[in-house]
C-alpha cells in the first residue's frame, strides 16, 4: 500500500514540477563544468528538454527519425547531470532510438562552507517524476515507439527503480490503455538498498567528507529526517522493497563490479534476486577484473587512499557514467545495445572476467 502511495505522489509531482522547474532550474551549459573527462565532447544533435516545455534535461536526436520504435530514458548518478550523458545520448540516437536524460529538479550547485558542489542533492523522487514526464511526452509525440528502456547508473539506479515501479503500477502509464510505462530496466552499479547506503554513508561520515555529504543529501530527500526518525520514508525509496511493484517488466539487467567502493556489492545481487522472485526475468552481470579499462572507485583502494599510498586496483570498481571504457559501464551499455537490437533477458548470472592479455 505504501509503495502505491509513493507512486501516486510521483505522478502528482509530475503534474506540478514543470512550472516550478522552468521557473527555477534550467540546463547548465556543459562548458561550465570543470571535469576534464568531458573535454572535446560536443552537443551535436542534442537538444534541451526545457525547450519542449519539460523540466531541465537533454535529448537526442533533435531531428527524430520518421518512425522511431525505441525510447531510452537515462538516469544520471550522484554529483553528475546530463552533460555526462551526451555521448551516450548520441550513441543511442545513432542506433535509431529517441534518448532522453533529465537533470532532476532540485539538484543544483550549492556552496557549503568553503566547498562548492556542482550538482548537490539526492533528488531521486524528483528525477523519477521528471523522467516519467519526459517518457510520456515522447511517447505521445511518437506513437510508433513500442519499446521503452530505463537505464540508470549509481544514484540513477535508485531513481530509475522508482520510475520503473511507478510505471509498472500503471500509476504513470503510457498513453495507450494504461499499459506499463517501461518494458525493460538496466540497473548499473545501482543504489538498490538506500537504507544500507545511508548507514554506510553515515558510518564513514565522521572521517569522510563524501560520506557526510551523501548522508546529508539522503536525509534532505527524506524530509530532513534520519532513518530512525522516519523509516517509512526510506523504505518507500528503496528499490529492493519495490520489486513486487515492478512485475510488469519484460526483463531487467543488473550490473555491478566486484570491488565497488561506493555502493556495497551485495545490492545488485539483492535486486536481481528480488526481481526474479517477483516474476521479472533478471540477469545479473558481475564484472571481476578491470580489463583494459579504468578501475573506477574501488573498495580495496579506500585504505590506501586514506594513507596516501599509490594504489590502482586490478578489480572492477564503481565506474563514472560518462565512460565508454570502464568495464562495468561498458557492460551495461553493451546490454542496452543488445536490447535495442531485439534481444531479450533470461534469468541467471554472467561473470565478466575482465582479464587482459
Amino acid at each position: 500500500m505504501k509503495s502505491r502511495i509513493l507512486s501516486l505522489l510521483l505522478v502528482a509531482t509530475v503534474a506540478v514540477i514543470p512550472g516550478l522547474a522552468k521557473a527555477s532550474q534550467v540546463e547548465i551549459p556543459c562548458d561550465n563544468h570543470q571535469d576534464s573527462r568531458m573535454d572535446g565532447w560536443t552537443d551535436t544533435g542534442i537538444g534541451l528538454t526545457s525547450s519542449l516545455g519539460l523540466p531541465a534535461g537533454r535529448y537526442a536526436p533533435t531531428e527524430a527519425p520518421a518512425a522511431p520504435t525505441t525510447l531510452v530514458v537515462m538516469f544520471h548518478g550522484h554529483g553528475n547531470d546530463t552533460c555526462s550523458w551526451r555521448r551516450h545520448l548520441q550513441q543511442a540516437a545513432d542506433r535509431g532510438a529517441i534518448a532522453v536524460a533529465m537533470d532532476y529538479t532540485g539538484q543544483a550547485p550549492r556552496t557549503i562552507g568553503d566547498k562548492t558542489y556542482d550538482n548537490y542533492g539526492w533528488n531521486v523522487k524528483e528525477g523519477a517524476a521528471d523522467s516519467i514526464e519526459a517518457a510520456q511526452y515522447f511517447l505521445a509525440q511518437f506513437p510508433t515507439i513500442t519499446n521503452v528502456i530505463a537505464f540508470g547508473i549509481s544514484m540513477g539506479g535508485n531513481s530509475s527503480g522508482l520510475a520503473v515501479s511507478a510505471g509498472a503500477l500503471r500509476q504513470a502509464p503510457r498513453t495507450d490503455a494504461g499499459a506499463p510505462l517501461f518494458d525493460y530496466w538496466i540497473d548499473v552499479e545501482g543504489v538498490n538498498n538506500l537504507i544500507e547506503e545511508y548507514f554506510v554513508a553515515r558510518g564513514v561520515g565522521p572521517v569522510n567528507a563524501g560520506g557526510k555529504q551523501a548522508q546529508d543529501e539522503i536525509e534532505e530527500e527524506n524530509g530532513g529526517s534520519s532513518f530512525e526518525e522516519d523509516p517509512a520514508a526510506y523504505a518507500e525509496i528503496t528499490n529492493i522493497l519495490r520489486a513486487p511493484d515492478m512485475s510488469a517488466l519484460k526483463g531487467a539487467v543488473v550490473v555491478n563490479g566486484l570491488d565497488d567502493g561506493l555502493v556495497p556489492t551485495d545490492q545488485s545481487p539483492q535486486m536481481a534476486t528480488a526481481l526474479n522472485a517477483a516474476g521479472v526475468p533478471a540477469h545479473l552481470y558481475t564484472v571481476l577484473f578491470r580489463g583494459n579499462g579504468e578501475a573506477g572507485t574501488t573498495g580495496t583502494g579506500i585504505l590506501p587512499g586514506v594513507f596516501k599510498i599509490p594504489y590502482e586496483s586490478s578489480f572492477a570498481g564503481h565506474g563514472w557514467e560518462g565512460s565508454d571504457t570502464q568495464l562495468v559501464i561498458k557492460t551495461g551499455f553493451d546490454q542496452l545495445w543488445a536490447l535495442m537490437a531485439g534481444g531479450s533477458v533470461d534469468p541467471g548470472e554472467t561473470l565478466v572476467p575482465g582479464l587482459t592479455g
